[in-house]
């Protein structure tokens, strides 16, 4: 009997049960009550969850070595399976904006087109700029030319914008490659699966480099740089373009300078692909995460370039200098046809000409990935993409930077001077962040452009950089004992839990946040400085896959810009009065009038488009209100005036002669007009719907 009581006791099954009612006892020991609520939910399920996590990893290291199989195989084919992936998702008109926010604006809820996620009305700069100028260029009927008078009056200078266009710059903007050989809907599946998988794919080699191809840490690595919530959050920016194009010129020069034994051809290849991408990077226009990033790039080739130098042959010589030759004529050209644009930019009251020098940053923002945890899953947050940043241990990374230093005197690794370097400059990182640098070094370092915000990206990517490095390190040879890692994971999540209950943000951290909180903090602090690879990578990847993966929608085409009837009325209006110029009473009105492809004079300005501002402000009255980057919106008034709303948007009043006199003919507005107004202004109604706040009106 004891035997068979023995059995059972020992058995799967009966540890299951108990692991199942475990949670359950803790509530009773805790709360003296079991209350079946959302709370009470959570908490069993949180702990429900860790099993999961535990059985996951379990299955993980049973299998281990078929999953290295299966890893190295995907490694060595890696090339093969993006391009298929590309193909299969441009194929099926796949992307990843949040254009289905146009539904909400223009009542068109059977528009949508969103597969998985949802679309995010934060991501503007997406949606309602980016994606609207990009595919308006598409509609311009005299092709993609460097000025579409459709979009600021023929204005601006789409090169500027990063729009498609027939130039020769355009070799060094791939993004844009969809667009210029298969049209709007495919070019902008293309635009967004190509971001996405270039980010996978230099995030991996990067690992791939700084783990010495160290299989587990390679694909951990490409995890948590690719779905860093700063990446995903901003997928749609100058910030991933600047990281994928300076991150592939990384790549490509490691793979020259490590590789000089290879044959001509393929030296040939990586030569064309820093021509695409130095000038590519320099062409992103974003010095506030160019130039920190940069700083990035220069210590990774200039240890390249040291450690092979000897190594070079006179051909080698030859094809650098051709390639930096193609380089400067690329740039020469994008700066030649740009340079009276660039001059307006710079001239502007917003963004214009910055002057930084650091020292504004606090350590709120700083444990801001705190919140990243759960910002794609709430609506509480109002910028999750400012508060967006690397998730990554700091203070364990803290103590794994000292560990080395006091212990790297003798170590004769070929990688020691890179690691270094990169420690200095994550130093100087975080010393410009908090305390700041004079002005005179804030413009030898070329600083002054960044804005610590900006920066703090780039000190994120690094801190996982150096991360992965010591990682590698000290593997399995941990400077500090069990007990000593412990106490240091426990001191961290407390703090943790204490800064998180101190921010801004107190109020959003739940006890159930708080709990997570902890157990994310004290694992990957514990398990970075124990050396325990497998467990931190397994960790470290689940946290970048929850808090990443879901910010960005999948999405089934454009239907919703092209396919809706306002859209189809605009065009057939359009066909019947072709020059015919247009505005909108909201900016949201006059970028989908921009993306229909008819000439606009309102909508989102890169810089001001002073022949029409003069017209109606021939004194310059209100220069210091328009003469930025600008959301436009136009209302009907007996008063000319320009009133400021926010640092990018403004306001318009203009008159019926002011009409008149720019050549205004249609009104497209999501508000009726009083029948005075129409009366004042000669209108007439030219399509109507009131169910959709559907108006556009003729001025006669």
């Amino acid at each position: 009997m004891k035997e068979t009581v023995k059995k059972v006791w020992n058995s799967k099954i009966m540890k299951a049960i108990i692991l199942l009612i475990i949670p359950i006892i803790l509530e009773l020991l805790i709360f003296n009550k079991i209350e079946f609520n959302k709370a009470t939910i959570i908490r069993i399920g949180f702990i429900y969850g860790v099993y999961f996590l535990i059985f996951i990893y379990w299955i993980l290291n049973k299998y281990s070595k078929k999953i290295r199989k299966i890893s190295n195989i995907l490694l060595k084919y890696r090339y093969i399976i993006a391009g298929i992936a590309l193909f299969l998702l441009v194929i099926f008109k796949i992307n990843f904006s949040s254009i289905d926010m146009w539904c909400s604006f223009l009542g068109e809820p059977e528009a949508k087109c969103t597969l998985f996620g949802q679309a995010r009305s934060i991501r503007s700069d997406e949606w309602l700029v980016t994606s609207m100028i990009n595919l308006g260029q598409t509609q311009n009927e005299e092709g993609l030319k460097i000025y579409n008078e459709n979009i600021g009056q023929g204005n601006i200078n789409m090169i500027i914008t990063a729009s498609p266009v027939w130039d020769i710059t355009s070799i060094a903007k791939p993004f844009n490659w969809g667009y210029l050989l298969f049209g709007a809907e495919y070019g902008f599946s293309f635009w967004w699966c190509l971001r996405i998988i270039a980010l996978l794919m230099v995030s991996l080699e990067l690992a791939i480099k700084i783990s010495k191809k160290d299989t587990v840490l390679s694909w951990a690595g490409a995890i948590i740089l690719a779905l860093a919530p700063t990446m995903m959050w901003w997928l749609s920016t100058a910030v991933i373009e600047a990281y994928i194009l300076g991150g592939a010129v990384i790549i490509l020069f490691s793979y020259y300078m490590e590789h000089l034994d290879w044959k001509l051809w393929k030296k040939l290849l990586i030569a064309l692909g820093m021509i695409i991408t130095v000038p590519g990077f320099a062409f992103t226009l974003y010095p506030a995460f160019q130039v920190p990033f940069a700083f990035v790039m220069a210590i990774f080739m200039i240890n390249d370039f040291i450690k092979h130098r000897k190594e070079l042959k006179k051909s080698d010589y030859i094809i650098m200098l051709g390639t930096i030759f193609a380089i400067i004529g690329l740039i020469a050209r994008f700066v030649f046809i740009s340079w009276e644009d660039i001059k307006v930019m710079m001239g502007t009251v917003y963004p214009g000409s910055r002057f930084e020098t650091g020292g504004d940053y606090t350590i709120d923002r700083f444990v801001s990935y705190f919140i990243c945890l759960f910002s794609p899953y709430t609506n509480k947050i109002a910028n999750p993409c400012e508060l967006s940043s690397y998730i990554y241990p700091f203070i364990g990374l803290i103590v794994l930077i000292i560990a080395y230093i006091t212990s790297s005197k003798d170590d004769k690794e070929d990688n020691k001077g890179l690691l270094i370097a990169l420690i200095v400059l994550y130093a100087f990182f975080l010393i410009w962040q908090f305390i700041g640098v004079g002005k005179l070094i804030a413009r030898i370092t070329f600083m002054y452009f960044s804005t610590t915000e900006r920066t703090n990206m780039v000190t994120g990517l690094l801190g996982v950089i150096l991360v992965i490095m010591l990682l590698k390190k000290f593997e399995n040879k941990s400077p500090l004992t069990k007990v000593q890692s412990a106490i240091i994971a426990l001191i961290v999540a407390v703090i943790s839990i204490n800064l998180a209950k101190t921010t801004q943000y107190a109020e959003f951290f739940t006890t159930i946040k708080l709990e997570v909180l902890a157990v994310v903090m004290y694992s990957i602090t514990y398990f970075l400085i124990r050396g325990e690879k497998k467990k931190w990578c397994y960790i470290m990847c689940i946290i970048s896959i929850v808090a990443g993966i879901t910010i960005n929608p999948i999405v089934l085409g454009i239907k919703v810009i092209n396919d809706t009837e306002i859209a189809k009325e605009i065009r057939l209006i359009k066909s019947e009065d072709d020059d015919a110029i247009w505005m909108g009473r909201h900016n949201l009105n006059g970028q989908y009038l921009i993306a229909n492809g008819v000439k606009c004079l309102s909508g989102v300005n890169n810089y001001p488009n002073f022949d029409w501002l003069k017209i109606v402000d021939p004194d310059g009255t209100y220069n210091q209100v328009y003469n930025r980057f600008a959301h436009i919106n136009i209302i009907l008034s007996d008063k000319t005036e320009f009133k400021l709303l926010s640092q990018d948007s403004y306001e318009a009043k203009l008159t019926y002669e002011n009409l008149k006199d720019l050549n205004v003919k249609y009104y497209f507005t999501n508000t009726e007009l009083t029948e005075k107004i129409k009366e004042e202004f000669h209108i007439t109604d030219k399509y109507i719907v009131k169910e959709k706040n559907q108006f556009i009106y003729q001025i006669n």
